[in-house]
């Protein structure tokens, strides 16, 4: 497993630990991305990772929330968490883009 990955699977840990995150998906792939998820299923080399950071250096999330907290603020919350876990792993990011697929 990549530095990189071990910082994203830090972020998804991080994430899923947040109140009112119910589950987490797999963001659209980038090239990259997919190239890597196709690998590790022929290899079975390391976890397929469901957060993204694509080209741009923008870290895609996508999570389903339990419905009791608003979702806006459980994105806000993912945001503020996943930004932290980045920056203190030392992955830069130009954004964070939470989205929430399912709510309750």
């Amino acid at each position: 497993m990549s530095t990189t990955d071990e910082t994203l699977a830090a972020i998804e840990a991080a994430v899923t630990e947040v109140p009112g995150v119910t589950d987490l998906y797999r963001a659209r792939p980038t090239v990259a991305s997919a190239v890597q998820a196709v690998r590790s299923i022929a290899t079975n080399a390391g976890p397929l990772l469901r957060a993204v950071v694509d080209d741009d250096g923008v870290l895609r999330v996508v999570i389903g929330t339990d419905g009791v907290r608003p979702a806006p603020e459980v994105a806000r919350a993912v945001h503020d968490a996943a930004l932290a876990t980045a920056t203190a792993l030392g992955l830069s990011l130009s954004r964070v883009d939470v989205r929430v697929a399912r709510v309750g």
